[in-house]
C-alpha cells in the first residue's frame, strides 16, 4: 500500500462506467487510476505499482483473458476480473489464468470494495506458523511437505501435484483433523498460491485424492467442508 491508502488500477474501456467507478472509489478514500486499453494497463501497472487490479474483460485492443494471463506472468498483484459474462466457463477460465476473484456485472460497489480489501489482506498476511519449523517442513500423519522445494511425500512416496492441488494439501495439512469450509479453505489456499479456487475446488479435491492414493486421508464432510484426517491413518 502507498502511505496507508489502497491504490487500484481500473481497466475499463467504457468512459461512463470508469468515471463513475473512479469517483466512487475516490469517495471511499482509495487511490485509483484508469486504463481503457490493455496496452495502457501494462504501462500503468509498471509505473504506478497498484495494490490490486480491477480488470474488465471487454477491451478494444486485446482479450481480457490474455491480459489477465500477461499480468500474472510478471506480477503477483491481486487481479479482480469484472465481466457481464456470468457463465461458469468464463469464471473458471479467469480463475485458472490467475485472477484472484471474478465479479459479474452489474456489481455492488460495497461488494467490490470488500473483495478488493480481502485479496489485498490475504496477500499481505504473515506466513502461517506451521510453515516455519524444521526447514520449512510441514508434517501431518503420513504426509510430509517440503514447502521450500514443493515436494510432497505420502507414506514416503513422492506425489506429483499441480499448483492448485499443492495449495489445497498445504492448507488442510496446517489444520489436521479439522474441517475447513469452502470459504476458509479458499482463504488458506490464497496464502500458498495467489489464485481463487472457489469454482474449481471440488474438481481439484477429487484429483488430489486420486493422486495421493489414500482416499480415507482427504475427506469431504457433507455440508461442512473438507479435512485431512490423520487420526488412525498411519
Amino acid at each position: 500500500m502507498h502511505g496507508g491508502s489502497v491504490r487500484l488500477l481500473v481497466v475499463e474501456d467504457n468512459e461512463r462506467v470508469s468515471a463513475a467507478l473512479l469517483a466512487a472509489l475516490t469517495h471511499q478514500g482509495l487511490e485509483a487510476v484508469c486504463a481503457a486499453t490493455g496496452k495502457a494497463a501494462i504501462e500503468l501497472l509498471e509505473r504506478t505499482r497498484p495494490d490490486a487490479v480491477l480488470l474488465d474483460l471487454g477491451l478494444p485492443d486485446c482479450d481480457g483473458f490474455t491480459l489477465c494471463s500477461t499480468i500474472r506472468a510478471s506480477s503477483s498483484v491481486p487481479i479482480l476480473v469484472t465481466s457481464a459474462r456470468a457463465d461458469h466457463a468464463s469464471c473458471v477460465r479467469g480463475l485458472e489464468l490467475g485472477a484472484d476473484d471474478y465479479l459479474v456485472k452489474p456489481y455492488n460497489l460495497a461488494e467490490v470494495l470488500a473483495r478488493v480489501r480481502a485479496v489485498i489482506r490475504r496477500g499481505s498476511a504473515a506466513p502461517s506458523p506451521a510453515e516455519a519449523p524444521s526447514g520449512d517442513l510441514l508434517l501431518a500423519g503420513p504426509v510430509r511437505i517440503d514447502l521450500r522445494e514443493r515436494v510432497v511425500l505420502v507414506n514416503g512416496s513422492p506425489t506429483e501435484l499441480s499448483d492448485d492441488e499443492f495449495g489445497i494439501l498445504v492448507a488442510l495439512a496446517r489444520h489436521p483433523d479439522e474441517t475447513l469450509n469452502t470459504d476458509r479453505l479458499v482463504d488458506e489456499i490464497l496464502r500458498t498460491r495467489r489464485t481463487a479456487l472457489r469454482a474449481t475446488l471440488p474438481g481439484s479435491i477429487t484429483s488430489l485424492r486420486e493422486r495421493m492414493g489414500l482416499p480415507h486421508l482427504l475427506q469431504a464432510v457433507d455440508g461442512a467442508g473438507y479435512r485431512l484426517s490423520i487420526t488412525g491413518s498411519a
